[in-house]
């Protein structure tokens, strides 16, 4: 009988494990990174204290305040309150207002290739962006692994993703993200794991990497992780300071194979209330919005501020239209600043907030009135997601979003930014 070489996350996961394993079987592993955010690092301090655990190896923990950043109720700054006091008594890496917990992740020197990482807010797998293998994990699943070092996982089977083409300027990583969920709809990936290969005429930026492994707990994937390239061996590299090489890989032996020819792809949305409701930005073009929307763990990275200002550039957004800003990180931030892309932004009548969460889980900086509609580039846009329930929310790259911050309705990039001679 011929036996199948592994998956790459099989091989990774074999390599924690210290023996083969293969898809469906349950391994139980030590964990390098593991993430807790205000939000859902509260849900367990009470029992863990309750329990008199001992965080195991607080050097492996990050703990990030963003959710609440900062608070605007009582409450609020109570919980983090405790947060705080909970990660300080504990000597744990807490960070203070400096962004989203995973994008101070992917700016982590702790993440790397094979890293395997475990995050109490499903986003986690956006680190999978550099080769890390990266999930999300529920509170009582992260307390136990803080007071063990390890966890329990069954092998997910793994999706081929492979990327081609030159994409059109205003399509982003963002876009091929739609594009899978409207290819696998909300669960159909459900407890795999996308192998993505990127295969395109220059490369994806590690931005947009980010942005398509982030939105793959959507469509109930387990873990998303790129191959690691020259793209990933520049990015560490200028993070870390060390040189880093990679082979080229061929795909594995996956489950089930899928190209996305990125020079077909056009300007995707997704329509209310689900982030797998994609349509084509032509299709839905002209719909009057209340608000635009440039943030969140999806989509408010250094690549994100460029574009958006790139297509302000010299002009004012729509009257009566409320745009809002909200960068990932401070790293995210400052480099902004340096490029004038924050001035950009303010010159045109543009929000800029503080790096945090914002209005991504409707909690503040940016939630929706009744009636209301936004463009997002969140990553959720189910009903009620960000206030009022007869609120409506669509998501799209920051291409779409920047456009139609221009005009006050659903546009599409091409038609105010890529003129000719522009």
């Amino acid at each position: 009988m011929t036996i199948s070489s592994p998956t790459r996350l099989e091989a990774l996961l074999a390599e924690k494990a210290g023996r083969p394993v293969r898809a469906g079987e349950v391994v139980t592993l030590p964990v390098d990174v593991i993430m807790a955010h205000d939000a859902t690092l509260a849900l367990l301090i009470d029992e863990f204290t309750r329990l008199g655990c001992a965080v195991r190896d607080p050097d492996r923990v990050m703990v990030t305040c963003d959710h609440f950043a900062p608070p605007a109720r009582i409450d609020w700054a109570d919980l983090q309150r405790a947060v705080i006091d909970f990660s300080q008594r504990r000597g744990l890496d807490l960070r203070l207002y400096q962004g989203i917990c995973h994008q101070l992740l992917l700016e982590d020197r702790r993440v790397t290739p094979g890293t395997l990482l475990v995050g109490a807010d499903s986003h986690t797998t956006l680190a999978g962006a550099v080769g890390a293998v990266a999930t999300g994990l529920g509170a009582t699943d992260i307390l136990a692994c803080l007071a063990t070092g390890e966890t329990w996982f069954r092998v997910p089977e793994s999706i081929g993703v492979t990327l081609t083409g030159a994409p059109k300027p205003w399509v982003m990583g963002r876009d091929a993200a739609l594009y899978l969920l409207g290819h696998f709809g909300e669960a159909g990936a459900g407890y795999r794991a996308l192998e993505l290969r990127d295969r395109t005429a220059n490369g994806l930026t590690m931005d947009s990497r980010a942005a398509i492994c982030c939105m793959a707990t959507e469509m109930g994937a387990k873990a998303a992780l790129f191959v690691p390239d020259a793209v990933t061996a520049a990015f560490l590299r200028a993070r870390d300071g060390a040189p880093w090489t990679f082979p080229d890989e061929d795909a594995a032996a996956c489950a089930e194979t899928l190209t996305i020819a990125l020079d077909a792809l056009d300007s995707l949305i997704a329509c209310p209330h689900s982030p797998a409701n994609i349509a084509g930005v032509r299709e839905v073009e002209g719909t009057p919005l209340h608000q635009v929307y440039i943030g969140s763990c999806a989509g408010g990275r250094l690549e994100d501020f460029a574009m958006a200002a790139a297509i302000v550039a010299g002009r004012t957004v729509a009257p009566g239209l409320k745009v809002i800003a909200v960068p990932s990180s401070v790293t995210v931030m400052r480099e902004a600043m340096r490029r004038g892309y924050i001035h950009t932004l303010l010159d045109a009548g543009v929000c800029v907030s503080n790096p945090s969460c914002g209005a991504c889980g409707g909690i503040d900086k940016g939630v929706l009135g009744s009636g209301e509609t936004a463009l997002m580039t969140s990553t959720r846009n189910f009903q009620g997601r960000l206030g009022p329930r007869d609120s409506a929310v669509y998501l799209a790259s920051t291409a779409v979003c920047a456009a139609s911050a221009l005009t006050g309705r659903i546009t599409h990039p091409a038609d105010v930014w890529w003129e000719e001679g522009r």
